[in-house]
């Protein structure tokens, strides 16, 4: 080969190599945006709360939060396995401190039945657009897979409109025992008022927290993209890129953790009692474990112009 060739051929080369470099640059940045981007918009990736499972990414999130439900958060339950995170539901009888609403006291060994996966984010957010491809869990009615955001409580906020709890549902999946399509989008929050702290749930304040919306496909069989945009003034949610919620920004301010659970649902599993939910120990067939599956999770903010 003459040296004139073999510089052609090595320009050869770097020209394919730059423009693969180029390709994949142009493919990461078009992956890397809101589904609901618009031309002109720019969105930076936020890292910390992204994740695309190639790994348990201990460093990015916590299999083992704090537990606060009628089952136990094990990080034993929360896996990857090529490229997917699954959480998975459990009938594992065991006790732990519990919180008894009826008789207004914590219980240090409260008998209860299943344990869950979850994977909560060690960083926190506030306003952007959060995004993940999941598939639910095949049993139904009994669990709920769900995708949220939520703050932490601060109880030394006292004055009338300050707001110590936040929580953004991003999608909560079959929780309506005869209704396997039913999707929740709601907000939770609790708010001072007449200087004592006051729950603000989706069913008795539909007008400001309640979004319900109807799938035009099985959970359970197919993986969706669910997301949420979160600004100062209002929050909007998507599912496949179509709007399927909105609601004014009223108290959704506060830094929240991300979340991704499967938490229990239906009769079989709960009972609703005192403004919580209590364990039911169901003898006999539970459909346990069974398991919800999470492709992805990105969380962007929109560029300063």
């Amino acid at each position: 080969m003459t040296n004139k060739t073999s510089v052609s051929y090595k320009l050869s080369l770097a020209l394919i190599g730059a423009s693969c470099v180029l390709s994949s640059a142009a493919i990461a940045e078009e992956i890397h945006q809101p589904h609901t981007a618009q031309a002109g918009e720019t969105w930076v990736l936020i890292d910390e709360l992204s994740d695309e499972f190639a790994t348990r990414d201990m460093d990015k999130w916590n299999f083992k939060p704090e537990s606060f439900g009628v089952w136990t958060w094990d990080d034993k339950n929360a896996v990857v396995e090529d490229g997917i995170l699954k959480l998975s539901a459990v009938h594992e009888e065991h006790t732990r401190k519990f919180w008894d609403g009826c008789n207004k006291k914590p219980v240090d060994d409260f008998p209860l039945y299943f344990k869950s996966g979850m994977a909560k984010s060690k960083a926190t957010g506030v306003y952007g657009y959060y995004e993940a491809k999941m598939k639910g869990a095949d049993l139904h009615p009994g669990v709920s897979p769900a995708f949220w955001l939520y703050s932490a409580f601060d109880r030394t906020l006292k004055e009338d409109g300050d707001v110590q709890y936040s929580e953004i549902d991003v999608v909560e999946l079959q929780q309506e025992s005869d209704d396997v399509f039913h999707s929740d989008h709601n907000l939770h929050n609790v708010i001072v008022e007449n200087g004592k702290p006051k729950w603000m749930r989706p069913k008795p304040f539909a007008e400001t927290n309640q979004n319900i919306h109807k799938l035009d496909f099985d959970p359970r069989e197919e993986f969706a993209i669910y997301a949420v945009n979160v600004t100062p003034e209002d929050i909007t949610w998507y599912v496949n890129g179509e709007q399927v919620g909105y609601k004014k920004n009223l108290y959704w301010h506060r830094d929240m953790n991300v979340a991704l659970s499967l938490g229990m649902r239906g009769d079989q599993f709960t009972r609703w009692d005192c403004n919580q939910f209590y364990p039911v120990d169901l003898q006999g067939e539970t459909g346990l474990p069974t398991t919800m599956e999470v492709e992805y999770i990105r969380a962007w903010k929109l560029a300063d112009k």
